[in-house]
């Protein structure tokens, strides 16, 4: 593996993460630039307003799209630009999830890839206020004029993973990770896995065999959105394990059950789920699946029955 990959940056129309309108490309082979691509598209349908704050960010409105494919026709092209090689993001989490939501609300296979974060690798190369794309540019001697830009955000991207493998000593993307510790993410039409440290676990518990099956929560597959008060996520995961439900990272055709953490109590009313886990239960529920979203009031009480 040389150090050869395709920096990508999405822009997205709201707050739902599935709701692409623009995305940069920026190939490097050899730790050389050899081409950029930038594409408007129209995000899935459904998903395609655009909220002012987004708009006010990166310059982008509904008119500039409106003759543009949808993101379901662009997956293809981004791909096909991609080479093969493996994706790189500033938050990765954040652009991955992105190609993750807009499949779902698309209603496409996820594509398969592999990706590394510099968000990631930028915590273990320097120490600095902020690990923000601005801040890390400048720790890298990356320029970096037109900040949500994706064209400029995945250029700088793809400049700051060359600087932090000059910092490693590195002349490969293997031999950055296997010294940083860090693994690729994957993507597969079938699950999905985040980059980070090896030696990190984001683990999900499987649900207690022997658990009292008249609790309200047994046999339940369930999955968390927002910040709980009451417990960490990784506590509420252990927790509904042990009373025989099974913890989810993100909701599917098996989920039952959304808990919304308290910011998003608020919005507990049909037609107002604001996380992109909220809008996808709405889509399965929709498409005749049964899935019960709670408060988390209700989640402590279920968990006491």
């Amino acid at each position: 593996m040389s150090l050869s990959y395709c920096a990508i940056d999405f822009e997205t129309a709201n707050s739902f993460r599935g709701s692409p309108c623009a995305v940069g490309l920026a190939r490097v082979v050899d730790g050389r630039l050899v081409e950029t691509h930038r594409r408007l598209m129209r995000p899935p349908e459904g998903y395609d307003d655009f909220d002012a704050f987004n708009v006010l960010l990166h310059g982008i409105t509904g008119k500039m799209v409106a003759h543009e494919p949808r993101f379901g026709d662009i997956l293809p092209e981004i791909i096909e630009f991609g080479d093969g090689l493996p994706f790189v993001a500033h938050n990765a989490a954040f652009d991955m999830g992105v190609i993750r939501e807009a499949c779902g609300a698309s209603e496409i296979a996820w594509p398969q890839l592999s990706y590394a974060c510099t968000l990631v690798l930028s915590r273990l190369t320097w120490k600095l206020l902020s690990y923000s794309l601005p801040w890390v540019a400048a720790a890298a001697g990356v320029q970096l004029d037109h900040h949500h830009e994706p064209e400029a955000d995945a250029l700088a991207a793809g400049s700051i993973m060359v600087a932090i493998a000059r910092e490693h000593g590195a002349d490969c993307l293997e031999g950055l990770l296997s010294t940083t510790g860090v693994r690729l993410g994957a993507l597969t039409p079938g699950e999905w896995f985040g980059c980070h440290r090896a030696s990190f676990q984001h683990f999900i518990p499987v649900a207690k065999e022997d658990a009292n099956p008249n609790n309200p929560l047994y046999g339940r597959n369930i999955v968390f959105t927002g910040e709980l008060s009451s417990m960490t996520r990784e506590t509420a995961r252990q927790v509904v394990a042990s009373v025989g439900a099974q913890p989810q990272h993100d909701v599917n055709k098996r989920t039952n059950i959304l808990v919304m953490g308290y910011q998003n109590a608020a919005v507990l009313r049909p037609g107002e789920c604001l996380s992109g886990k909220a809008r996808r239960v709405e889509e399965l529920r929709a498409a005749g699946q049964s899935i019960e979203v709670m408060c988390e009031a209700d989640f402590l009480q279920n968990l006491k029955a």
